[in-house]
């Protein structure tokens, strides 16, 4: 990938509805040699989808939580049923399986305490979980860049 890939990547992170005829003026290229681009970042699996972003609080999930989880017994098995759990369960926006001292990580968006208390009932089932709410994101989410 070179600098123009990533200035396209950039500019598609920042606002995926550009035209092709407006990313291309903000690469410096021909319409056709932008559209060219974007087609080979989507063919090498660079660009996986384009979708909107969601402000899960004004949609009615006030509740953001991290949920660690350090699985019992049989680790894979716990982890396996955990898994079914997240994908679910409409709060888990995020699970992730860690190598650590837990096993897995659950980004949560509850509608309320008790949806949150729910969900940590269920996981709890196959080892132990430990909860924080989430106060503030000064970092969230930020774009994909090639620097180093």
């Amino acid at each position: 990938m070179d600098e123009i890939d990533w200035q396209i990547i950039g500019h598609l992170q920042d606002d995926g509805r550009l035209s092709f005829r407006q990313l291309a003026d903000r690469v410096h290229l021909s319409p056709a040699a932008a559209t060219a681009r974007v087609h080979a970042l989507e063919e090498q699996g660079v660009i996986t989808g384009y979708r909107a972003v969601i402000d899960p609080a004004v949609a009615g999930r006030s509740v953001e939580a991290i949920v660690r989880l350090v699985g019992n017994g049989s680790t894979t098995r716990s982890i396996a049923k955990a898994t079914e759990i997240a994908r679910r369960h409409p709060a888990v926006r995020r699970m992730h399986q860690v190598l650590g001292d837990c096993d897995a990580i659950f980004h949560v968006d509850a509608a309320s305490l008790q949806e949150l208390d729910q969900l940590v009932t269920a996981l709890g089932d196959y080892g132990r979980t430990t909860t924080a709410l989430v106060v503030d994101s000064p970092v969230d989410d930020k774009p994909v860049t090639g620097e180093g």
